[in-house]
């Protein structure tokens, strides 16, 4: 079957033994599915007739105001007449002018199918979780660290989440341990303290302060000399 020499049942098609070469002439093949084509021109109505119904023939009055209009106002750019024949209609003095405005329109126009998404705003919006598909999460009081005077501007915890330094306001920057929430130790500056950053590396145990203008690299001794030297 792969090579082609037994076919399965059913698969043999027919083909049309005439053709028909003018069945899809009106039907173009759409090449580029970007390209849109031109739009085409209006049909003529009955004012564009050599013998137009009474109706569409403009009084003096009409005529008149039709001739002191700008011409881009107009609402037709000729007036209707009537003929007794067809062979008596002179030439359209304009045709030049409209064919010429017409290829200008298609030559400087580009046309280009866009598609435009139907998007609803509200979907832009993200929609916020319900409290209760958040929980568990902290509902109580547990700890409340007490000691600073004024606000607190910083906070950096120790690579090992036993100690945070923090730092604010009233001039000093405190050392608290989180299990308990003591002040373990209280430095005393001559300005305003602005950030605290602790030292990610856990065998080096220093804290970086930003007093005012200068940095202040503090070593916190936070382990009493007993415990250092069992280590």
């Amino acid at each position: 079957i792969r090579n082609g020499w037994i076919k399965p049942r059913g698969t043999d098609v027919e083909k049309p033994r005439f053709y028909d070469i003018w069945g899809k002439a009106d039907q173009t093949q759409n090449l580029n599915p970007m390209h849109m084509a031109a739009p085409k021109m209006k049909l003529p109505g009955h004012a564009e007739s050599y013998n137009p119904p009474p109706e569409y023939l403009p009084t003096a009055e009409e005529i008149k105001k039709w001739e002191e209009m700008d011409p881009e106002d107009r609402p037709r750019n000729f007036v209707p007449k009537k003929y007794d024949s067809l062979r008596a209609v002179p030439g359209y003095a304009g045709f030049v002018s409209e064919r010429f405005g017409r290829c200008l329109d298609l030559y400087l126009c580009p046309r280009q199918k866009k598609i435009r998404l139907q998007v609803d705003p509200n979907d832009l919006i993200p929609k916020l979780p319900k409290p209760r598909d958040l929980q568990p999460f902290p509902t109580t009081e547990a700890i409340q660290f007490k000691g600073h005077s004024n606000g607190v501007r910083s906070v950096s915890f120790e690579p090992s989440g036993q100690f945070f330094a923090s730092g604010g306001d009233d001039c000093t920057v405190r050392f608290w341990e989180v299990a308990t929430g003591r002040c373990v130790k209280c430095m005393q500056l001559d300005e305003a303290v602005s950030c605290v950053a602790w030292c990610p590396n856990p065998s080096v145990n220093l804290v970086l302060v930003a007093c005012g203008r200068s940095v202040l690299v503090v070593n916190p001794s936070l382990v009493s000399s007993q415990i250092t030297s069992a280590l």
